[in-house]
């Protein structure tokens, strides 16, 4: 059923889905801090929640996407 999505055409042509996402990506200050632990504190950083550690996963993918894009992800992400 996905792969059926993910090949589907809209009426004004196929989605960039990376660009859609890079668009709503927001700089979180929050999520910013837990990379910084991770790196500094990697045994406090392992001992997280499985939601934490997979929220942390999916806003860097997200600002990977946003650089690739063009945005500035370092300070404002705009």
């Amino acid at each position: 059923m996905s792969d059926s999505l993910n090949r589907a055409s809209f009426l004004d042509g196929r989605r960039d889905k990376d660009r859609n996402r890079a668009e709503a990506w927001k700089r979180d200050e929050a999520m910013e801090h837990l990379a910084a632990l991770r790196d500094s504190n990697p045994e406090m950083y392992e001992r997280m929640g499985t939601t934490v550690l997979m929220s942390l996963g999916y806003y860097e993918n997200d600002k990977k996407i946003a650089a690739q894009h063009g945005r500035d992800v370092n300070k404002g992400g705009k």
